[in-house]
Order: structure tokens, then C-alpha cells, then sequence
């Protein structure tokens, strides 16, 4: 096994893990603000130091816990930048590793800017080497790493901007809870731009200045800290695929439904880096099976059912299945059942400010298509609808499912 960095991955050390470990302070402070007169007296405000410190401690020995369960296992472990030379060897450090069979993992990496100034920008991971909340930060991009982050530093304190290129945030999910979460977060104070592209960075003394387009007119703003959220693209570039007669595009290695490269079926590829995968965890894990068992004779297809994805804002905005554009493209007979919720029980009980869903379901078959929430429980909801699509129930049987009350699940039962 060879990595460039620490291991564990991105998940443990600069994504899912230590986000929801700084998502934890949030959390409660939220639902102690919304709360306050109702049951909670005085104020209450976020320690970003102590929040960096809890999430660290939590991770700290995940890579060397990792490496060590690894090298127990009689598996060889390297680290430094690996480079096919032919297709049956690898070349790292000045030596050759040659093998049978290989498995590209290596994930995705930052989007490249393409502007001056780029390098004033930092990535997603050093978002996590943040030890104190800047006064002022903007975020490039307003996809879902983009979004949590603004959401995180606003409540700790920061003035925070988000600049998004396109009409949307969080764009692919469902407009219809992307537009209700951005409504929410203007109205909380963070600064939404949207349809502006940015130009430069400049760095000035101890600060930078961002220039972006706006219908060809431009506009600038200054800032503590700039961070690149504009998407990530496959890791790659520093393998040298061509060599290994590997063909790659857009979305990453080209692998059949076994996961092997279309051009060469001893390299195997999996997880974000695979043409086949979405950049979600839990994909990447069966993925993973999949290529094991291929790679010791069981032969095994990857077979994806409807996948569930999260955005980790408060409120959350979770979705699954196909957008109501998505089915319309699909030429698909369905009809839209939506409703801002906010008035019901459980967002009532703890005085929050948003809850609303949108489903997609099929005419004739009853089918679930698409489920959109947004709310103080949408990623745990959304998995009720996984668990149902994957079984293949109709709207109608999940709804006669009996849930326990007054459960965030119950409220199914009112969609």
C-alpha cells in the first residue's frame, strides 16, 4: 500500500469525521439559541480553539493506529508519490514496484482555480489546521464542503461570503431545498453571491482581496482568509496512467462493472477515483468489496441501488433519487407532493426555523423517484426513504409502516 500523505484518508482526517466533530459545538449552540426563553437562560457562544482541539483528539492516532493494523496484517506500507512506468510496474523513491494486479484509491483533490493569485487559496484540508475563527473569510464555491464550512465559521463568529458561479447552491441537489437553505443562511447573515465568477486574489499585507465578475463588472472584497470550495476533481495527474495504457476522463479511471480498467482488467480503481462513484463514503466501502472479491476470485459486479447524500448545514438538506428536473428529462409521468413543514411538532418542539420536503413519485407505480428534505433531521430521515426505495416499496406501503411517535421518522407518515 502506498499513500502521499498520513494514513486513514480524507474521511478521517480532513473530511467527514473531524466536520461532524466540529459540527457537534454548532449543533448545541443552535438548539441552545433557538431555545433560549423557552427552558435555557443566558448566553452561549462557540470556542473555535476548543472545538479544533476536540476534533483533533478524536483523529490524532487514526493514522498511526491505521498503519499499524495494516503492517499486522503482513501488508506493506509506504508512503511518497507512486508513478506507473508500464503497466505492471510502479516507480516510487527511485524503486520499482512491480505487481500482478493494482488498485487505484486515491481519492479526489481540490479543483484547479485557473486564476492569478490561486496559491492565497486554501483547500478543504487545511480548513481543519483552522486553530482560531478568522474575523473575515470567503469561500469559492457553494457546493456542499463550501456551505458547511460558512455555516460553521458564521456561528463561531466569522463574517463569512460565499461565491458561487452558478444559480444555485448546492447544485445538484433539488432546488427546491437548495433554494430554502440559502434563504436561511442570508437571512442568518451569511453573504450568498451568486452567478459571479472570481478573477484574482491579491494578497495585501496580512490580508487578500478577491476580484469576481458580476455580468462583466467587477467587484472585489477583502478578507482574512480565502478558501478554494469549488469542487474536486479525480487524483490522477501525478500517476502517469498513460504509460500504463489506462484511460481516464472527467469523472476518473474508466472501469467496467467489475471495477477493472476498460484497457488494462488487472488495474483495478475505486472509490472517488473510479468513473463509476460518487465522492460519498459509504459507495467507497463497497466499492472496495467489490474490487476484493474480483481480486480474489469471487467475480463480483458493482450494483448500486438509490444513494442517499447529505449536506451537513443547520438546518440539514438531504436527497435521494432523481431531482424533479432529473425526471422530467427522463420523461417520467410522476406528480410533486411539497410543503413547507416548519409549523409541524418536532420543528415547533425545538423552535426551529426550517423544515420542508419535496418528493417525486411515479403516476401509475406509486414509486418513490426522488425525496428532498431540508430540516433539523433530514439526513436521518432521508435514510427511512433509502431503506424503502432499496426494497422497493411503494409511497403508499412507507407510509403504512408503523414509526415510533413523535419521531423525526413519524413525520413521514404527514408527507
Amino acid at each position: 500500500m502506498i499513500d502521499n500523505r498520513e494514513y486513514g484518508g480524507v474521511c478521517s482526517q480532513r473530511g467527514c469525521d473531524p466536520k461532524k466533530l466540529l459540527l457537534a459545538s454548532s449543533e448545541a449552540f443552535q438548539k441552545a439559541k433557538d431555545i433560549k426563553g423557552d427552558g435555557i437562560a443566558g448566553d452561549v457562544s462557540i470556542n473555535w480553539r476548543d472545538a479544533y482541539n476536540y476534533a483533533r483528539r478524536y483523529t490524532a492516532n487514526i493514522p498511526s493506529n491505521t498503519e499499524k493494523d495494516l503492517k499486522s496484517k503482513g501488508i506493506k506500507c509506504f508512503h511518497g508519490e507512486a508513478k506507473f512506468i508500464n503497466p505492471n510496474t510502479v516507480i516510487l523513491d527511485d524503486e520499482e514496484i512491480q505487481a500482478d494486479n493494482f488498485v487505484i484509491a486515491t481519492g479526489m483533490q481540490p479543483l484547479t482555480l485557473g486564476i492569478p493569485g490561486e496559491e492565497y487559496a486554501q483547500t478543504s484540508g487545511e480548513f481543519y489546521e483552522l486553530k482560531d475563527a478568522p474575523e473575515k473569510v470567503v469561500f469559492i464555491g457553494g457546493g456542499y464542503i463550501g456551505m458547511e464550512f460558512s455555516h460553521l465559521l458564521h456561528r463561531a463568529g466569522s463574517k463569512v461570503t460565499v461565491i458561487e458561479k452558478g444559480d444555485q447552491i448546492l447544485n445538484p441537489f433539488e432546488s427546491f431545498t437548495a433554494n430554502l437553505l440559502e434563504k436561511e443562511s442570508s437571512q442568518m447573515g451569511i453573504n450568498i453571491i451568486k452567478n459571479a465568477q472570481v478573477s484574482s486574489i491579491e494578497k495585501v499585507d496580512d490580508r487578500f482581496i478577491v476580484y469576481y465578475a458580476i455580468d462583466n463588472n467587477i467587484h472585489q472584497i477583502t478578507t482574512d482568509c480565502v478558501f478554494n470550495t469549488a469542487g474536486r476533481v479525480p487524483s490522477i495527474k501525478t500517476l502517469h496512467l498513460e504509460k500504463a495504457n489506462v484511460v481516464t476522463d472527467k469523472g476518473g479511471v474508466v472501469v467496467n462493472e467489475y471495477l477493472q480498467s476498460t484497457t488494462q482488467t488487472h488495474i483495478y480503481a475505486c472509490g472517488d477515483v473510479s468513473s463509476k462513484s460518487l465522492p460519498l463514503t459509504p459507495l467507497s466501502g463497497i466499492e472496495a468489496n467489490v474490487v476484493g472479491n474480483n481480486l480474489t476470485g469471487k467475480k463480483q459486479k458493482l450494483e448500486i441501488t438509490a444513494i442517499p447524500s447529505s449536506v451537513y448545514t443547520i438546518p440539514q438538506c438531504a436527497g435521494i433519487g432523481m431531482t424533479e428536473q432529473q425526471a422530467k428529462d427522463s420523461n417520467k409521468k410522476y406528480h410533486i407532493k411539497e410543503e413547507d413543514s416548519r409549523g409541524w411538532f418536532n420543528n415547533r418542539r425545538i423552535n426551529a426555523s426550517l423544515y420542508g420536503y419535496k418528493l417525486i413519485i411515479e403516476k401509475e407505480s406509486d414509486a418513490i423517484l426522488g425525496a428532498h428534505i431540508v430540516g433539523p433531521e433530514a439526513a436521518e430521515q432521508i435514510n427511512m426513504f433509502a431503506i424503502a426505495m432499496k426494497a422497493g416499496m411503494t409511497f403508499k406501503e412507507l407510509k403504512k409502516v408503523i414509526f415510533n411517535y413523535p419521531t423525526w421518522g413519524n413525520d413521514l407518515k404527514s408527507f
